[in-house]
Order: C-alpha cells, then sequence, then structure tokens
C-alpha cells in the first residue's frame, strides 16, 4: 500500500519547501478520502473496473515503475519466457496494484462476518498449532495479490493477537488515515522505529507478528539466491525466530480469476540450525524466499515488481 500511495503522490509533485509540502500532504488527503468515500458507495464489480483502469493508467504514466517492473521480470524469466510474455505480466501487475488499491478504499466495508463472502483460508491450523506453542508466532508475508488483506483476515481469525511491523508514510494525516484502514478488523500496526521492545512483548503474550520482508533489506541485510542473483533480504524475521524459538510462518494472499482471494498459511517453518548463528539467518532466509519465489513462478502477475528488488548487491 504503502508504494501505491507514492506512485500517486507522483501525479501532484511540486517545488520542495514547507509550505507547498504541506500543501500537497492536505492534497493527497482530500483525494485519498473522497475516493475512497466514492469507491464505499459503488459495487464492487464496478470498483474493480475502475481499479483495472487506474492500473493501466499507472502502467502508462508511470515509466520509471514500470522500466524498473520490466528490469526485474528479465531478472527472474530472462529466455525462459518472450519478452511479450514479461510485457504482459509487467501489465497484469499494474492492474493487480489497481484493484488492490479499489479494494483497500472498501476496507471500512468489510465485518467479520461479510469478509469471507471474499476472501477463503487454507491452513488456519498451521496457525493455530504454531501458537499452540506458546511462545507466538511469526508471519512471514510478502507483497503479493492483495496482500492488505492478509492482516485484516488474520485479525478476524485470532482477534486482537495479530501485529504487523510497518513504515510509516511521510504525509502524517495520511498515515493516520491508512492505518486505520489497515487496522480496521483488530490487527495492531507497530512502526519499525519501535519493533523491538514491542515485537517482543506481543510474542511473549502469544501473539502473533506479521512481517512484510521479502523487499530489498539495503547494506543491513543478508545476501541470498532469489531467481539466481543475489538479493538483499530482512534478517529480523529469522533473527526473531532463532533467538525466542517462536515457529515462523509463510502466508500468501492470491488473487483468484474471479478476483476472490486465497490466503494460504503454510504449515511452521522447519529451521535448520548448526553451530553459526550467522549462517542460519542467512541459510534458512534463503530457504524462506524459495517458497516465495515457488509462489511467484505460479502467479507470477501478482507480486510487486515494481520493488528495485536487486538494487543492493554484494560489493
Amino acid at each position: 500500500m504503502r508504494l501505491i500511495l507514492n506512485l500517486l503522490r507522483e501525479l501532484t509533485k511540486l517545488p520542495v519547501n514547507r509550505w507547498l509540502s504541506l500543501k500537497k500532504d492536505l492534497m493527497v488527503v482530500t483525494a485519498f478520502q473522497c475516493f475512497s468515500l466514492v469507491f464505499q458507495l459503488l459495487p464492487r464489480r464496478i470498483v474493480l473496473i475502475l481499479g483495472k483502469w487506474i492500473g493501466n493508467f499507472s502502467y502508462i504514466v508511470f515509466r520509471r515503475r514500470r522500466q524498473i517492473a520490466m528490469t526485474n521480470l528479465n531478472i527472474a524469466f530472462a529466455g525462459k519466457i518472450s519478452d511479450q510474455e514479461i510485457q504482459r505480466i509487467c501489465r497484469k501487475t499494474f492492474q493487480g496494484l489497481g484493484k488492490n488499491l479499489a479494494e483497500f478504499l472498501q476496507f471500512p466495508r468489510l465485518t467479520n462476518e461479510n469478509i469471507w463472502n471474499l476472501v477463503n483460508v487454507e491452513g488456519k491450523e498451521n496457525l493455530d498449532a504454531a501458537l499452540s506453542q506458546g511462545k507466538g508466532a511469526i508471519i512471514f508475508a510478502p507483497h503479493f495479490g492483495n496482500w492488505e488483506l492478509t492482516g485484516l483476515v488474520t485479525g478476524v481469525l485470532i482477534p486482537n493477537r495479530i501485529k504487523a511491523i510497518v513504515f510509516e508514510l511521510r504525509n502524517e494525516r495520511l498515515n493516520q488515515l491508512v492505518w486505520k484502514y489497515r487496522q480496521h478488523l483488530s490487527a495492531e500496526l507497530i512502526p519499525k522505529r519501535k519493533a523491538i521492545r514491542r515485537t517482543i512483548l506481543a510474542l511473549k503474550q502469544n501473539c502473533a507478528i506479521g512481517f512484510f520482508a521479502d523487499q530489498d533489506a539495503g547494506g543491513s541485510g543478508v545476501f541470498v539466491d532469489f531467481f539466481g542473483k543475489p538479493a538483499s533480504a530482512v534478517r529480523s524475521p529469522m533473527i526473531l525466530a532463532l533467538k525466542t524459538g517462536a515457529p515462523i510462518l509463510f502466508s500468501v494472499c492470491i488473487r483468484q480469476p474471479n478476483d476472490q482471494h486465497l490466503v494460504k498459511i503454510y504449515e511452521p517453518f522447519d529451521i535448520k540450525i548448526s553451530d553459526s548463528f550467522e549462517y542460519d539467518v542467512q541459510y534458512n532466509t534463503e530457504r524462506l524466499l524459495k517458497i516465495l519465489e515457488n509462489e511467484i513462478r505460479c502467479y507470477p502477475d501478482q507480486w510487486l515488481w515494481l520493488h528495485n528488488r536487486w538494487k543492493t548487491q554484494p560489493s
């Protein structure tokens, strides 16, 4: 969602100074509120059509993001699929993001009951089994399908026991509004800058902690093989699992052909432990990302290719 909102803000770029920045922030918030109000009044079928249109429009307008997506797709699939297929996947990715945004604007309409008209869950027993150990659970959730639904669904499955680590948006008013939508069905967001203490406390209370940890981690990450090329991966989920003993699960939200959603919760991940902590972090993180790689190969248009995933490389 953060990236989607950043894309929308690119349409309203103004010269950088404090007054104009505040004015721009207010414009973005007002636009978000207006679109949300309109979308909540419309039938879901119409909203999805509009979302697809937003995706097609974004594909044309946001050239830099399109180029990043095409570059990433070529890294992952060069020589395996045709250039035409890569372009088709790229466009469908934008269309999916447009639908995600449209659905996000309708989140206030969702309840603990009607959300099941939109989503099916596979593997709730795996989450229950993980929490039955009494150590909490760590959920590794990628930016895949409509990933924003993952938090809402988990909040219904285990009310008031799911926390998610997220970045705060620079636009404070927009951040408050987006957080309200994300926390609509009992999920609690933890800002990344306050994550360590609150995450450990939540695990001690036998809660589940969600990490959207599939993006480039910069120089602080651990390098893993991802589609045959080194990629900097976030260390935090695996470090937390190794140090606390909390089970870690992979979960993914997959958009279905009829625009329903399937949330898959995998069995608790079998962490391999050696006599080297750093090796264990690297090796197990890579194994976890191989699960994501397999899901991407099955549904290549549903991952967030617009992010510069291979930006950080070993020096």
